[in-house]
């Protein structure tokens, strides 16, 4: 670990070679504005211990407290900290939108997620001034890389009530109460369920006319859908009958005349040690896949040979 680098003893190797200044790093705090809340990696941990680090945070000043607001570079500010870091160089821009837009240049070298980017577009948007959405969203457009269209539907999805977004394909962590809430809706969400954008953005633009709670326990069973289109078809069951229950409403999609193609497997219990547990879990994690599509390939590949074999 790097001890205690401040300003008179980091060598000169470990800093980029172009930065406006040292910060403490209590003087820096995660900007409002910042599209990244990802927790750093050991290998970043790793090289900034080793090598420093060959960017700079790009920051903006606060207007009222004598501290800098971090637009990118969070993962690093964390990640140099636990290596003992007390002082960081950053590059300073005076106004969010000058911030926000050297964040997007940076991105070019690391790609962003979907999410990432639908974050990113309503922090430049928030700065914005516009008569409607649509004119916010062309505005958004004029400043970035994205479609009018694009930005748009980043709008309507982020739209949706905040216990949702951790179920979207490369959505947020989420925290605990949020799933919690969620498996009120539907016991059998998983971390690694994926709530499609075009499912997400269509059910943001019905979600006007039912409660936040159907809202909310929509999107929870949409997960289980295999294809967008029977996806779409329960958001519309769903919002029109809204004195059905979910569970009902989902059972006519999976299983009734017009989807004869539907097996439904039986809920069963496992029994894994814990390593073979934890190596399934990270399989999951690092595939990027759900429980629910590892089941569903396996019953797929079963049901092939079966017949191949008939």
């Amino acid at each position: 670990m790097t001890a205690n680098p401040e300003r008179e003893t980091i060598p000169e190797g470990k800093l980029p070679s172009e930065y406006d200044k040292l910060v403490a790093v209590d003087s820096l705090v995660h900007g409002t504005h910042n599209p990244r809340r990802v927790t750093p990696s050991e290998e970043l941990r790793a090289s900034i211990a080793e090598t420093g680090l060959s960017n700079p945070l790009i920051v903006r000043p606060d207007a009222t407290d004598e501290v800098y607001h971090i637009t990118d570079g969070w993962q690093r500010y964390q990640a140099a900290t636990a290596c003992g870091w007390e002082q960081l160089p950053v590059q300073i821009y005076e106004t969010a939108l000058d911030a926000l837009a050297a964040t997007e240049t940076a991105s070019i070298v690391r790609e962003w997620s979907t999410y990432e980017w639908a974050q990113y577009c309503q922090s430049v948007a928030s700065e914005l001034e516009a008569e409607s959405t649509q004119e916010l969203a062309e505005l958004v457009a004029d400043r970035t890389v994205k479609a009018p269209r694009t930005v748009r539907r980043y709008f309507n999805v982020l739209s949706l009530p905040a216990e949702i977004h951790p179920l979207l394909i490369d959505g947020p962590t989420g925290t605990s109460q949020q799933w919690t809430a969620l498996k009120h809706h539907n016991s059998k969400i998983r971390r690694f369920d994926g709530l499609r954008w075009t499912v997400a953005g269509y059910l943001a633009r019905r979600q006007a006319a039912i409660s936040k709670d159907r809202v909310v326990g929509i999107a929870a069973m949409a997960v289980e859908f295999d294809h967008s289109d029977d996806a779409m078809e329960f958001v519309d069951r769903a919002v029109e009958a809204t004195d059905t229950p979910l569970a009902t409403v989902r059972e006519g999609i999976l299983f009734g005349q017009q989807h004869p193609r539907y097996l439904e497997v039986p809920r069963v219990a496992v029994a894994l040690d814990r390593e073979e547990k934890q190596a399934v879990m990270e399989y999951c994690h690092q595939n990027r896949r759900s429980l629910t599509d590892v089941v569903t390939e396996t019953i797929r590949s079963l049901a092939t040979d079966v017949v191949e074999e008939t």
